[in-house]
């Protein structure tokens, strides 16, 4: 049965949109099963998987794998100098992994907080350029996001940068924000993904060491349902946020006009009416800006209004 399930996240990866998303296979690949697994064993293969992320955390090198079922109780950073790791959920639909009724943890895949002392502090640091997550729910603390992308100013083998992300396929189910980027970093890309009860953000901007803007972003088919605010105030370059789905956002909703512009926002459809498409409804664009998506009761091409 887990061959099989592994044979089918392979398959599945492979063809999503056309694109080859499984990782190059240039470096090992390890499995997590907090179900069965040991921290004392090898963790490669599913007969022989690991108990924690955290130990496969220590294992892993530049260019690693790890695929893991069942639910990941912890808040963990990413190694340092460690580079282009993919986390990968080996179920199906992304889902909570619950033991009742029994069985339902045995191959969906969930990232969750501690079951006893947890912090305040997100479910997963990325401190390196090229991490991918993919195909897994994520249910993050009251107060911090799931996954906090982090970039600073040190120098040499001391910088922190998490530019280059990719979340595939992830559900954010709850928590304050789903993803938050700190710093400025360059070229993430979010797709497929589904943002949902967060009582932040769904995509948070904090300036962080504010080393540079966050500039070349893709954000694209995604879902925003029921998120307290969807990206905020952001200094944006060159973004592509196309054929989203945004809706029942309480407050707000995106202003890039601070940024130096060229952004492409196209085909988004927005659970709003054109007469509120504006900055006084929360949404500002950039005057380079390229517009056109659908509301309520009108496609809009062009700018929000002023």
């Amino acid at each position: 049965m887990r061959a099989s399930n592994f044979d089918r996240i392979v398959a599945k990866t492979m063809a999503v949109g056309g694109l080859e998303l499984l990782p190059s296979r240039r470096g090992a690949t390890y499995f997590v099963d907090p179900n069965t697994g040991n921290d004392n064993n090898p963790g490669t293969s599913w007969d022989s998987a690991l108990d924690t992320m955290a130990e496969a955390f220590t294992r892993i090198v530049s260019g690693d794998t790890i695929y893991f079922v069942g639910k990941v109780r912890e808040q963990l950073t990413t190694p340092v100098q460690v580079f282009d790791v993919s986390i990968i959920g080996a179920g199906n639909r992304p889902r909570h992994a619950d033991s009742t009724p029994a069985g339902g943890e045995l191959a969906g895949a969930t990232w969750t907080t501690p079951l006893a002392g947890s912090t305040d502090v997100p479910l997963l640091k990325v401190l390196q350029q090229g991490w991918r997550l993919e195909n897994f729910l994520m249910a993050g603390h009251a107060t911090d996001a799931c996954v906090l992308l982090y970039r600073d100013g040190g120098a040499g083998d001391l910088e922190r940068d998490a530019s280059h992300f990719e979340a595939h396929g992830i559900r954010f189910a709850s928590g304050q924000d789903g993803i938050e980027q700190s710093g400025g970093c360059y070229n993430v890309g979010i797709f497929d993904c589904s943002f949902h009860d967060l009582t932040g953000y769904a995509i948070k901007h904090t300036a962080g060491a504010g080393i540079a803007n966050p500039w070349r972003w893709q954000i694209k088919g995604n879902r925003f349902q029921g998120c307290a605010n969807w990206l905020g105030v952001w200094n944006t370059h060159a973004w592509e946020i196309t054929d989203n789905v945004i809706g029942e956002i309480t407050t707000a909703l995106i202003n890039v006009a601070g940024g130096s512009g060229h952004n492409v926002i196209l085909g988004n459809v927005f659970d709003i009416a054109a007469a509120d498409f504006d900055p006084n409804g929360g949404v500002t664009g950039h005057a380079t800006d390229v517009w056109s998506n659908y509301l309520k009761d009108a496609i809009e091409t062009g700018l929000p209004a002023n």
